[in-house]
């Protein structure tokens, strides 16, 4: 069953889709009762690399509830239903769902992960990366062409009341702006963006945290059953079988390889990339 929310997904898929959460809902007020017990899990990291599909994987578990990114832990948020409410409404929300397994995806609170992962006794985070000339490339596309400039604009300007430069390391903040100038290419602000979002996994010492595992994109499609049984693994759930990997499609691991980018930008980011490639690899964790 594919992501619903892809670009090319008939009405008969959409429509299957549909009926299958309703089943489940069904299934999982029936079997469980509110308040059961439960693991959460939060899935984090910056936008397009690959948390949708992450998050779509774990819809397909019967014994699951899944938030997106804009959902009713945060839809009173007035700049877009992004941030979450506060958190004990947040708690409340989540100890009420009849399902073992809770599963969230609040992205722009992947600085406050530290937070997020103090709400209840088993909740675990996975933070999803992907290259940086993927990441750019894809949000230009679905973004438009000023979309970098946006998003750097609260680091720019030190504007820590944004998600964006919340809790941003002065020194990464500094490196930005260093790079930075108002007619920068359009993929080198994406870029550099990227960088702001996982230097926080470091800086927020992240890397420290057993209870959080990196995973990198290119690894779930191209090995996507032995990734998701990990991921199950570190959460101490039962891996619901390969039929929720069955339309996993590895087409777009590779693009933006041939994105060209500033060498200032381009290094900074291969930087951070080698870095997070070369923790997930010592430790052992997901990926």
């Amino acid at each position: 069953m594919r992501l619903a929310s892809k670009r090319g997904v008939g009405l008969a898929e959409r429509e299957a889709f549909r009926f299958f959460r309703l089943r489940k809902g069904i299934r999982n007020f029936f079997k469980y009762r509110s308040g059961v017990d439960k693991t959460v899990l939060f899935i984090v990291g910056c936008q397009r690399s690959g948390t949708s599909m992450f998050h779509h994987l774990f819809r397909l578990d019967w014994d699951t509830v899944t938030y997106d990114e804009i959902s009713p832990l945060s839809i009173r948020d007035p700049a877009g239903g992004l941030r979450l409410h506060p958190l004990p409404e947040v708690q409340t929300r989540i100890l009420a769902d009849r399902a073992p397994l809770v599963v969230c995806k609040p992205l722009v609170e992947s600085q406050n992960l530290d937070i997020l992962l103090d709400l209840f006794p088993s909740t675990r985070a996975v933070w999803l990366y992907r290259d940086f000339r993927a990441v750019a490339l894809s949000n230009l596309k679905y973004f438009g062409q000023e979309t970098g400039h946006r998003d750097l604009a609260p680091i720019i300007a030190g504007d820590t009341s944004n998600w964006r430069a919340e809790k941003l390391a002065d020194s990464d903040r500094d490196i930005i702006r260093d790079l930075y100038s108002h007619d920068m290419d359009p993929y080198d602000a994406a870029a550099l963006f990227w960088y702001a979002r996982n230097s926080l996994f470091f800086s927020r010492g992240f890397d420290v945290d057993s209870r959080i595992m990196l995973c990198r994109y290119s690894n779930l499609v191209i090995r996507p059953a032995e990734i998701m049984a990990e991921a199950y693994r570190f959460i101490d759930r039962p891996y619901p079988g390969d039929r929720i990997v069955a339309d996993v499609f590895s087409g777009s691991k590779d693009r933006g390889r041939d994105l060209n980018l500033s060498p200032p930008v381009l290094e900074l980011c291969e930087g951070m990339l080698t870095r997070l490639d070369d923790w997930a690899e010592s430790s052992r964790r997901i990926d």
